[in-house]
């Protein structure tokens, strides 16, 4: 099977500069821009059986700009399957193009896909809660091979806190034929694995984070991304692809959860990051 992950678009038709983030979205080139290069690529490499739309689809958008994403998807890709779920900056507006914001469940070949909302709109930190584990675990209790895909990540990032639930996540899926926990949120690709599942957090369409550890800071650069699965058995390839060279945007550090900017020449451009 194939998976084609489009995350973190943050589209929204106007963007303010009202604060850090607001006026880190301003600099950026336009994410609809973005998404359609990532596409654009993306039908250059085979195809797919279903795409996966991991969160932040809009930024706090209106349900015309949620319409305008999903247009613009379903241009490209009009004949497959397309699984959305919310991140933390996908309002309400979101239920009205992509329906609800519960966990849903589908079937592509001998895969049972789990889409699951472990955001809340202003939360940066994510939820899961008692109920939803009881609901996961459920659907868990089969013996066919499954894949989750959800927004906030169970690993931590410099500014970025993992999921506060993420060592019970952990847990529960652990000797349930998991195969791929697909992740978002963090706007930088990485593959790992825990107790025999492979986890993988898709970059971003609209801009990337480079995040430094040793100083606690991460550095962002106006390019695009996307990430291609493909999944044999119990066997993951993943394959990410940034698609414009990177010009680098700021970068943040942060002490005590308070973000400090620092400005970065826009028109600097970087040989790789």
């Amino acid at each position: 099977m194939r998976i084609l992950q489009l995350s973190d678009i943050h589209y929204r038709t106007h963007y303010t500069a009202d604060d850090a983030y607001e006026r880190l979205l301003a600099k950026l080139e336009s994410p609809l821009k973005h998404l359609e290069m990532c596409l654009q690529d993306a039908l250059q490499h085979g195809e797919y059986d279903c795409v996966c739309l991991t969160g932040d689809i809009c930024d706090n958008g209106s349900a015309d700009d949620y319409r305008t994403v999903e247009s613009i998807v379903k241009q490209y890709f009009p004949a497959i399957l397309s699984i959305a779920i919310p991140g933390n900056h996908d309002n309400d507006n979101y239920q009205q193009v992509f329906g609800t914001k519960s966990h849903t469940m589908h079937q592509i070949q001998d895969y049972t896909i789990l889409a699951l909302n472990n955001s809340e709109y202003g939360n940066a930190n994510g939820k899961f809660t008692d109920e939803d584990f009881s609901w996961l675990d459920k659907k868990l209790n089969t013996p066919k091979k499954k894949i989750i895909l959800m927004h906030h990540p169970v690993r931590k990032y410099p500014g970025i806190p993992c999921l506060p639930q993420a060592g019970k996540f952990i847990q529960h899926i652990q000797n349930t034929n998991t195969v791929l926990v697909m992740q978002g949120h963090v706007h930088w690709s990485e593959d790992y694995t825990i107790n025999d599942t492979y986890y993988s957090v898709g970059p971003s369409t609209s801009f990337q984070g480079k995040n430094n550890t040793e100083n606690d800071s991460v550095t962002f650069y106006d390019m695009a991304g996307y990430k291609i699965y493909d999944l044999i058995d119990n066997h993951v390839l993943t394959t990410s692809y940034m698609i414009k060279k990177p010009t680098k945007v700021c970068s943040w550090k942060f002490k005590e959860n308070k973000i400090q900017e620092i400005d970065i020449d826009i028109n600097a451009d970087v040989e790789s990051c």
